[in-house]
């Protein structure tokens, strides 16, 4: 009865932590320096405020389509910067207050990011 108090009691506890770790929420190279790979994750948490705050209201924030975040393909992800580059009219009306480097910012949290 004590070894399977002490066996549960373990297993609890890893469960607890393992639980608890954080889940990585962006493709990062496994390769890269953790100061790097901070620098990242902020980089990307900031695109990832940019597009809650510009692009949300229309594309949503959790997933897919407009109660999510949509799971662009790359292809879909140029063609939007190359719009949005352009200015050609038929982009977002948020593109005008958003600077080039917060638009590259929102593009690669979606590129980045974990589906």
């Amino acid at each position: 009865m004590k070894h399977k108090f002490i066996l549960l009691s373990c297993f609890l506890l890893f469960a607890t932590v393992h639980c608890s770790k954080p889940k990585e929420q962006y493709y990062i190279p496994d390769k890269i320096s953790k100061e790097n790979k901070r620098n990242l994750i902020a980089y990307f948490d900031q695109g990832k405020m940019l597009f809650k705050n510009n692009c949300a209201s229309c594309h949503g924030i959790y997933g897919q389509g407009k109660d999510s975040i949509p799971n662009f393909s790359q292809s879909q992800l140029d063609t939007y910067k190359a719009k949005l580059a352009m200015k050609d009219g038929q982009t977002h009306s948020f593109a005008d207050s958003l600077s080039y480097d917060q638009i590259e910012q929102i593009l690669k949290f979606l590129s980045y990011r974990k589906q």
